[in-house]
Parts: structure tokens; sequence; C-alpha cells
């Protein structure tokens, strides 16, 4: 049985489209989703964060300052496509 992959790793497969490396990355990160999808206090915020994760993975620049403020730039995006 294969040990469990870097993250370096599955970001890398799933910004090369593997379908299995986007499920496993989500999964792993479904008890921190979980937790701050409740602190958010709306029905929506796991799904929305999950959402995020996904989405920032795609977007992902390694060895880059990427990264700083994106979630606060995803959801006010989101914010803003609701009004």
């Amino acid at each position: 049985m294969q040990g469990k992959q870097r993250l370096q790793e599955l970001v890398a497969k799933v910004k090369n489209g593997d379908q299995e490396a986007v499920i496993e990355l989500v999964n792993r990160f479904v008890p921190l989703v979980k937790k701050y999808g409740h602190r958010m206090g709306y029905d929506e915020a796991t799904a929305d964060l999950t959402a995020w994760i996904v989405h920032a993975v795609h977007r992902y620049e390694p060895n880059t300052m990427w990264g700083r403020n994106e979630l606060n730039k995803f959801f006010s995006r989101k914010n803003d496509a609701e009004d």
C-alpha cells in the first residue's frame, strides 16, 4: 500500500488535471474546512471553503509570494457576485 502523498505532490497532480488527486486533497482538508466553516456561521461556508481550496490549488504558483490574501479575494468576488 502506498503511503500518504506529500502535499506538494498532490498539488502538482491537481494542477495537471488528476481528479483523484483533487478528491484526496479535499479529503485531507475536511477537518479544517468543517472547523472554519462552522466558525464562519453560514450554511454554505463549508462548500465555499472547499471550492476555494480547489480554485486556489489551480492558481497556486510555487516559490512566489502567492497566497497572501487569496481567501479574502475569493470571498470578496463571491460577495460581489451575490450583490
